[in-house]
């Protein structure tokens, strides 16, 4: 089985309602201005709608790799590089202690009931944190590795100039709704990786589901940081 396959699972269910939750906090048409009269408290409320499907999505994922890797392990011989190909797999899905644990067992060279029994004993008591979860936990207590991802996200989105913006004196309403609206233009461009001719895309792979992660994190640090 090719592990850089994503899991059917990761089609349709969990996967369409969060590309649904954050294409529908990008938007801000006549449609939703109907019954919404906050941009800036919707934009905020859609994002964090996305925690039930992204913790369903995750571990949909995380069992097909799962999986997946067993069933590689489990063969005489590995095709080069699938090693590495897993380990990048499972690098989005857990947490870092876990994911450092996780590679020492797959290291090349180790016997292959070593590493297949290695690995399970990880797996079957790993953690799959989502973004909520390394968001709740005071800044010193995030990982490094975290924090360098949701930076950069917030670059990507331009939340330093944004920043800046909102710093300029009182955050009346107005000047919240014309930072939403800079921030809804800027997360449409991240959601491109989402979407096809025919629409959103019935799958989310690990790597584009770490970037969404990030970006929605960034994101939801700058609604909250002026609620």
């Amino acid at each position: 089985m090719d592990p850089a396959r994503p899991s059917q699972e990761s089609e349709g269910g969990p996967g369409l309602a969060l590309l649904a939750r954050l294409a529908e906090a990008a938007r801000w048409d006549d449609q939703v201005r109907r019954y919404e009269d906050d941009p800036w408290a919707y934009l905020r409320r859609k994002l964090l709608a996305t925690e039930g499907p992204l913790r369903e999505l995750k571990s949909n994922l995380f069992r097909g790799a799962q999986e997946r890797l067993f069933e590689d392990l489990a063969k005489p011989f590995l095709a080069p590089g699938s090693l590495q190909t897993h380990k990048e797999t499972f690098e989005s899905l857990l947490s870092i202690g876990d994911f450092v644990d996780l590679s020492l067992s797959l290291e090349v060279g180790r016997e292959r009931e070593s590493r297949l029994e290695g690995a399970r004993a990880i797996l079957d008591i790993a953690k799959i944190p989502t973004l909520f979860d390394m968001e709740a936990q005071p800044p010193e207590r995030r990982s490094r590795a975290w924090q360098a991802r949701v930076e950069e996200a917030g670059h990507r989105l331009g939340l330093d100039l944004l920043a800046r913006l909102a710093e300029r004196g009182e955050a009346t309403p107005r000047r919240k709704a014309y930072l939403a609206l800079r921030l809804r233009r800027e997360l449409g461009e991240a959601l491109t990786m989402t979407r096809h001719d025919c629409g959103l895309r019935d799958e989310v792979t690990p790597y584009v589901l770490s970037r969404l992660e990030a970006t929605t994190a960034a994101a939801l640090r700058f609604l909250s940081r002026w609620r």
